[in-house]
């Protein structure tokens, strides 16, 4: 120990012959003017750092001199101090500090004149993490004396849960992780220290304020968690769909700090399980939670509300689509939950098609897509055409109703695909199929599009173009695939409907589009290829159909 002291005083270029409270001074002094960044500070945090975590002189800082400076400050090295003098220092002497700097924070936050006075606190967030961590590192020591454990700590809780909050709004994505670390430390800290000397009462009455402390945290910071649930889940579900990974940079992060509050989750006895969750916390921890928990098709109806409710406020979506993905992808003929409800899959399908025309991330507009798809093949056939009747001719969501084109072309193929003679007649395999969607498939919206006059720039900007393309695509797969003509598309009198009411119009469009100047938009030219397939499709059944007729006669 000597030899320590001795080395210490070296590298500090102090005089040898310093007593240990002259020695505390000096290395507190010189903490001090190096936290506050004074230019002739004899030595830089990082210098002090190392010495004195070489030689053992943290018993030579002051906690009540040197805390508040360093928790002010947002070097790297002054974190280091400080959880070195939380894990040394006088435990009542690291509370007085901690309350102060809550009293501190409270009062800066507080205070409706600060903008004018100008922020009298530099690096306010750091210093409320600082403090959460020095808190934590000193809370073993601590001892209780007369109070139980809840009447000494719980004030403090609180104090910092109100903290949190407002505290989050200036943070950065990677402070409100690290937030959430030492925010989950602390409860497991507080927890474990409580259960020690705490009675029933005392303990129970801990354990609410941490989780509250918890789920205000949680709720403050999940909009920087970015831990990519949705995507990994359905780039794992779905890996023909992926042309490129949509994973975020250092999602890895958001991970961890989740597996960290799981672990304060599973301290505090309350981890995630079904029946619940009750509150959007409690859908975070349940789409974090690890091992997963099994969520059967069943168990949709119940968390629907909040999975809604998430969606439409736009928080926790990376969660809330995940489990979205997770409830919607199984596979289980032997359930005897395999229909969603009528109810929940008309409200289910009005909020992603929100989601999937408007968002503005283009991975969750087409995992939202994907998601409308997956609800629409666990309904009854009659839902699944009523509600995407209603998709199609949203005018409120014009993206839509392009998009939803493929959703009706899936639900078709599958129709197609199934044996007919099932006793149940499907009506995306029959003539219902075109009495519902002929109108919308065959007409434009508006009915003259075709026949007024656009400039270029009117047409490059169409939501119409691209629906109509996607309408030429679906009628030329339903030319091809219903061979039987189960829906009655290759019949003489159908044909002449659609060719009355959509391709003659449209090919009168492109023959004037070609007189306009410049080079051809592209929505323009996928149009005319359309148009050609279809023509060549309708050609050969004509021709067909004249081969048969000679055939019978």
């Amino acid at each position: 120990m000597e030899s320590n002291r001795k080395s210490l005083l070296a590298a500090l270029h102090l005089p040898p012959g310093l007593d240990d409270e002259e020695l505390s001074r000096s290395v507190s002094d010189l903490v001090s003017l190096a936290a506050a960044g004074v230019r002739n500070a004899k030595m830089t945090l990082r210098e002090l750092v190392d010495a004195i975590r070489k030689y053992q002189g943290t018993e030579y800082l002051e906690p009540l001199i040197v805390l508040p400076v360093l928790l002010s400050c947002s070097d790297d090295y002054a974190d280091g101090l400080v959880r070195m003098c939380g894990l040394s220092g006088s435990a009542k002497e690291i509370m007085i500090v901690v309350q102060e700097a809550i009293e501190e924070l409270r009062w800066y936050y507080d205070d409706d004149d600060w903008e004018e006075r100008g922020k009298p606190i530099t690096a306010s967030v750091q210093k409320f993490i600082g403090l959460i961590a020095l808190w934590t590192a000193a809370i073993p020591r601590l001892k209780v004396g007369k109070r139980t454990p809840f009447q000494l700590a719980g004030p403090i809780v609180r104090d910092i849960g109100s903290l949190v909050p407002i505290t989050a709004q200036d943070a950065t994505k990677q402070e409100r992780q690290l937030l959430i670390r030492e925010v989950a430390g602390l409860v497991r800290a507080l927890q474990l220290w409580a259960s020690a000397s705490a009675s029933e009462d005392d303990l129970g009455q801990m354990k609410k304020s941490l989780r509250d402390l918890l789920d205000a945290t949680i709720v403050a910071c999940v909009s920087s968690i970015q831990a990519s649930l949705s995507i990994r889940e359905f780039e794992r579900l779905f890996p023909r769909l992926v042309v490129k990974s949509a994973l975020q940079k250092g999602w890895e992060d958001g991970q961890r700090a989740m597996a960290e509050v799981q672990d304060a989750l599973a301290i505090l006895g309350t981890l995630p399980e079904l029946p619940d969750p009750r509150s959007t916390t409690g859908l975070i921890y349940l789409a974090h939670a690890e091992p997963a928990i099994p969520l059967p098709l069943a168990k949709l109806t119940q968390l629907y509300p909040l999975l809604a409710d998430s969606l439409e406020r736009n928080v926790a979506t990376d969660e809330t689509l995940f489990l979205l993905l997770r409830l919607l992808a199984q596979q289980n003929p032997q359930s005897d939950a395999t229909e969603i409800p009528p109810d929940v899959a008309d409200s289910l399908c009005t909020v992603l098609s929100v989601l999937a025309s408007t968002h503005l991330d283009p991975f969750i507009r087409h995992l939202n897509l994907r998601l409308l798809s997956m609800v629409l093949s666990k309904v009854h056939q009659t839902v699944r055409l009523d509600l995407l009747l209603r998709l199609t001719t949203n005018e409120e969501l014009p993206q839509m109703r392009s998009a939803a084109m493929g959703l009706l072309k899936e639900a078709t193929l599958s129709a197609l695909s199934s044996p007919d003679y099932s006793t149940e007649v499907n009506p995306f395999a029959s003539p219902t199929l075109l009495r519902a969607f002929g109108p919308v498939l065959f007409k434009t919206s508006p009915p003259d599009f075709l026949t007024l006059r656009h400039t270029r720039e009117e047409l490059d900007r169409s939501l119409e173009l691209p629906r109509i393309i996607n309408c030429l695509s679906f009628y030329y797969v339903l030319l091809l695939r219903d061979r039987k003509n189960r829906t009655g598309v290759r019949d003489p009198d159908n044909i002449a409907s659609v060719e009355g009411s959509l391709l003659r119009p449209l090919r009168r469009f492109l023959d004037q589009f070609v007189t306009m100047q410049g080079e051809p938009l592209m929505t323009v030219l996928s149009l005319q290829v359309n148009l050609e397939r279809v023509d060549a499709a309708v050609t050969t059944i004509k021709g067909t159909s004249k081969i048969d007729n000679c055939g019978g006669a």
